[in-house]
């Protein structure tokens, strides 16, 4: 009798422990509201939040402002000015006034550029390529945000199917511990099995607690991403998805033309190409003078020469037409070692650098490709294999535990099957969620976010 006793007490541990696992959870439940958020749905939020993003669009809408500044300098500049001015002691020339003591002057001026040798096309052509960069970072960062959206939230399913995972090897040890007490309870066992498998169950816990702090880490992770303020934190985010692998059938030499095309740091090279061709450009026309029209008609107050009286009113108003021509040229550019040569050479300089640039990076993306596609190659394969393996591990596990019950093996024999099932299946997870990663960094290296 006592032996039962015994036994009974030994397993209450496990128990108190689940009962308390299970109140903790229960009061967690009670106190927050639980909002369930499928890829889709995260992407759609993060989107919307991303601080990122809004700082992205901003730097568009800017660059959008440079191109009219830039367009705006080709046009007619058109001020109005007036001014006072009092003189304490009026000059007197033989008797006569010179100046009206309180002279008031409206004036109207024009200015038009007539030839530039194409330094304000060049400009506009300039902030336009500002502009495209403007809107590449802003697609970059909306790409990049859902990659690693995505990654995160795949994260999560891994952690939680990891946990899945441990919990059931944790219910497979208790059920040894429960098959090596019976058998002992029944004299057909010794009690240090029965001892072996309460530890075994006892060491095993902390594993299962470590995977449900990982659980917790990558909600986390998501939730940083997502941006949810402090009102958000009275939820609890739980992200609805499997961990499956996202199969898809690609050649290299498609993958190598789309990453051609939309690969960002390309395309941030033939901006940067572009950019530098005009600068180019606009160095080497520094030397060149501008010519602009100008027209100027101002009004001015009258006075009496003789009394040096002011007239506001009346015919004793003059005014002035000024029509005429302005050329500008920079005679420093004629010398070889002047500011605008130096300019003109280094955008060369610049220039080169960014074709060499660009075709170092074409080889990277082409190698990147390459060698993603041998990964994607061999996960799928470990999947394969994987699914194969938990499968047997699982069937070995399920006649391994019929032969203990039956004293037929030892119960260090059960725990290599329980041993077995779990490594198996921790691989095949973490098999599909390397290969979605690998995907993944295909998608960067292309340039997109989806295929």
């Amino acid at each position: 009798m006592a032996r039962r006793v015994y036994t009974i007490a030994k397993s209450s541990t496990f128990l108190l422990i689940l009962f308390v696992i299970l109140i903790f959870t229960c009061v967690s439940n009670i106190q927050a509201q639980t909002i369930e958020l499928t890829l889709e749905e995260a992407i759609g939020l993060g989107l919307m939040n991303s601080s990122g993003l809004k700082t992205k669009m901003l730097s568009l809408a800017s660059a959008g402002a440079d191109v009219q500044v830039a367009r705006a300098s080709g046009y007619t500049n058109v001020s109005l000015s007036t001014s006072y001015s009092h003189i304490f002691d009026q000059p007197t020339l033989f008797g006569m006034y010179v100046a009206a003591k309180d002279e008031i002057v409206v004036g109207v001026s024009a200015q038009q550029p007539l030839f530039t040798f194409g330094k304000i096309k060049t400009g506009i052509n300039l902030a336009e390529e500002g502009m495209t960069q403007a809107r590449l970072e802003l697609e970059e960062e909306k790409r990049s945000l859902i990659m690693a959206i995505k990654r995160a939230f795949y994260g999560y399913i891994l952690a939680r199917e990891v946990l899945a995972v441990q919990e059931e090897t944790l219910s497979n040890k208790q059920e040894a511990f429960d098959i090596a007490r019976m058998r002992y309870d029944a004299g057909l066992g010794a009690e240090i099995e029965v001892l072996s498998a309460e530890s075994d169950v006892e060491n095993f816990l902390p594993e299962v607690i470590s995977a449900r702090n990982e659980v917790d880490f990558a909600i986390l992770a998501v939730m940083e991403l997502l941006e949810l303020g402090e009102e958000e934190g009275e939820y609890d985010i739980v992200l609805v998805g499997e961990l499956e692998p996202e199969y898809h059938t690609f050649t290299k030499s498609e993958l190598v033309d789309i990453a051609m095309k939309n690969n960002f740091d390309l395309q941030k090279y033939r901006t940067g190409i572009n950019t530098a061709e005009y600068q180019k450009y606009l160095a080497r026309r520094e030397k060149y003078p501008t010519i602009a029209g100008f027209a100027n008609y101002s009004v001015q107050s009258g006075y009496d020469p003789e009394t040096g009286e002011n007239k506001f009113s009346g015919p004793d108003w003059s005014d002035l037409l000024t029509l005429g021509l302005t050329v500008q040229m920079p005679l420093s550019g004629l010398f070889p070692w002047s500011a605008e040569n130096a300019k003109a050479k280094k955008s060369e300089f610049d220039l080169e650098s960014l074709h060499t640039g660009l075709s170092s990076v074409k080889s990277g993306i082409t190698l990147a490709i390459q060698n993603i596609l041998l990964s994607l190659k061999e996960e799928e394969a470990k999947i394969s294999s994987g699914e194969k393996r938990v499968e047997l591990a699982r069937k070995y596990l399920e006649t391994s535990k019929k032969s203990y019950e039956n004293g037929l093996i030892s119960n260090t024999d059960l725990k290599d099957a329980q041993l077995n099932l779990n490594i198996a299946q921790l691989g095949y997870l973490s098999a599909i969620y390397n290969y979605n990663l690998a995907l993944y960094d295909l998608y960067d290296a292309v340039g997109v976010d989806h295929m």
